[in-house]
């Protein structure tokens, strides 16, 4: 399943830059990949990144307009993400907890905890 987290500002994005700093910064054990301009598929795969942890695999990807990420793994991960995500946004940006067929959504408040993540997928 892919989950996303999406937002919608005509003032404010996340820059690929920032996104890619602070997964090297937070995620280190992730492997980031920054897509070349012009290749195929670089608007939605504008940063990859592939996390491996005890609860399983996560590919993660940001969208090249800087607002919203598209997670495909284990619910657990992907809610750490969500959280994580929540922080780098300003809390004036209401960001959207979906699934790629809005199944469920949810709004992810500033002080979002992981079960909070979880409970809005259920």
């Amino acid at each position: 399943m892919t989950y996303l987290a999406v937002f919608e500002s005509d003032t404010w994005r996340l820059e690929r830059e920032a996104l890619a700093r602070a997964l090297a910064s937070d995620w280190p054990q992730a492997q980031v990949k920054l897509a070349s301009s012009g290749a195929g598929g670089s608007e939605v795969r504008d940063v990859e990144w592939i996390y491996r942890s005890e609860l399983g695999e996560l590919e993660g990807y940001a969208h090249a307009d800087g607002q919203g990420l598209y997670l495909e793994g284990p619910i657990e991960i992907v809610a750490d993400f969500v959280v994580w995500y929540r922080g780098l946004v300003p809390i004036e940006e209401q960001i959207v907890f979906c699934d790629d067929s809005y199944s469920f959504n949810g709004v992810v408040p500033p002080n979002a905890s992981k079960g909070d993540i979880v409970a809005i997928a259920e």
